[in-house]
């Protein structure tokens, strides 16, 4: 093995690896670029996020600014004015008059919601769409009832982009007909029983995109009490995941192919909210974009091999024949790369892999052995290109697929090269 061999080796892979960026950037670059836009598309036929707001009930009394009470002027006595301070608004009347909302206690929530999968698939890319029907029960105390006062209902939707169908919502078991306020986050006029209690029932259908968020505190608070609170999403699909930072579930329970996932608190206060993130199929572009990045790393693997292996074997494979093999490896990229545009990703990858594997062994098989030709070279490269591609389909694995390769080749290089004459396979000549 001379110096000129492994030079020449050396600029084989670094062009190769240089292909390899320019074909992942590619895939990159134009996956990115038609996201966007298809995402917005998506958008104006499914929603967003579905965003699910709990109601709130107040009254609104208004008073002149001289009537209000900052915390910072009355520090000593917070707790007195503790209500007037909570509940101001932004909002001005006229004359620099303030309103001020006061609000009624959530006494009990119970909350049903069941998500299906519906993921849809907008130009070459999966999007995790979905329908759900909610069906929930509020029940509202309204403490120093005042049967004069007059009360609002607000911040049942949470985005106009969504899409609401069969909504049905009732006030102390009246249907109401006219809750358009509500589907565009204004407020709604309501009236309580004479004891000063309001039970609010909602049903409806809605579709959305990636996530489904309920928000247990209104928009005028960072922290909010919940009170006997129930919420169930019983879905048709376990792989899901929560967003940081919110709630995750008091149980889990798989029933059938979905599960069933409870919130239950009592007496609780908290600042965060519940979530869940819809699960999407692989997106072709972004698994062949990381595929190609890593490719030089497998055809490192391949290289090393394939050479320890001629030098244990004697048979000598020139530089022009691993340019060719490592095209080879390139061209199962190129056609992985734009053959899942086109079709199943899974199926994609199979051709792929076919068609590469023909072209190698029917390289190799007219300068090496059968052996070497139909057995050696085909199984490195189902090891070294399809497996350690293929692990890309699975998030978190890659680096231990990597690892596994590595340790095992080192293993196996060790053991077939432990008694080769090394002086003699780099100084051929002197021998």
């Amino acid at each position: 093995m001379s110096v000129q061999k492994i030079a020449a080796l050396l600029v084989i892979f670094i062009g190769t690896s240089i292909a390899w960026m320019i074909l992942g950037s590619t895939n990159w670059v134009r996956t990115n670029d038609s996201s966007s836009s298809l995402k917005s598309s998506m958008q104006s036929m499914y929603g967003d996020e579905l965003v699910i707001n709990a109601p709130t009930l107040y009254k609104r009394a208004l008073k002149s600014k001289d009537e209000i009470v900052f915390k910072e002027d009355y520090s000593e006595d917070y707790d007195k004015y503790e209500d007037d301070i909570k509940h101001i608004s932004t909002r001005e009347a006229k004359d620099g008059d303030v309103y001020v909302e006061r609000y009624a206690r959530l006494e009990s929530s119970d909350i049903k919601i069941d998500v299906k999968l519906d993921r849809r698939k907008k130009g070459y890319l999966w999007f995790p769409t979905f329908k759900s029907h909610l069906k929930a029960t509020y029940k509202f105390v309204i403490e120093k009832f005042v049967p004069t006062d007059v009360y609002y209902i607000s911040t049942m939707f949470g985005s106009s982009d969504n899409i609401y169908t069969n909504v049905k919502i009732s006030v102390n078991g009246k249907e109401m007909d006219d809750f358009l306020k509500l589907l565009t986050e204004s407020e709604l006029l309501v009236s309580p029983d004479e004891k000063g209690e309001l039970v609010l029932q909602v049903e409806y259908d809605a579709t959305g995109m990636e996530e489904l968020q309920y928000k247990l505190a209104s928009r005028y608070k960072e922290l909010t009490q919940v009170n006997n609170f129930s919420l169930s999403i019983t879905t048709d699909f376990e792989d899901y995941d929560f967003p940081r930072t919110m709630l995750s579930p008091t149980t889990k329970e798989s029933v059938g192919e979905g599960a069933k996932l409870v919130w239950a608190f009592s007496n609780t206060i908290t600042g965060k909210d519940i979530g869940l993130v819809i699960p999407n199929k692989l997106n072709p572009g972004h698994i062949t974009s990381r595929v190609s990045f890593f490719a030089p790393i497998s055809l490192l693997f391949f290289f090393i091999v394939l050479l320890m292996i001629g030098a244990v074997t004697k048979q000598e494979i020139h530089a022009m024949h691993f340019f060719f093999l490592s095209l080879s490896f390139f061209s199962f990229h190129l056609m992985f790369s734009y053959f899942s545009d086109q079709m199943n990703i899974y199926l994609s990858f199979a051709i792929s892999s076919l068609v590469s594997l023909a072209l190698t062994v029917s390289y190799v098989m007219h300068f090496l052995s059968k052996k070497m030709a139909f057995l050696v070279i085909p199984l490195t490269q189902i090891v070294y290109l399809f497996v350690f591609s293929f692990s890309f389909f699975f998030d978190g694995i890659t680096g231990l697929i990597v690892t596994i390769c590595a340790v095992t080749t080192l293993f196996i290089l060790m053991q077939l090269t432990a008694k080769q004459n090394w002086h003699k396979v780099f100084n051929p000549d002197k021998e």
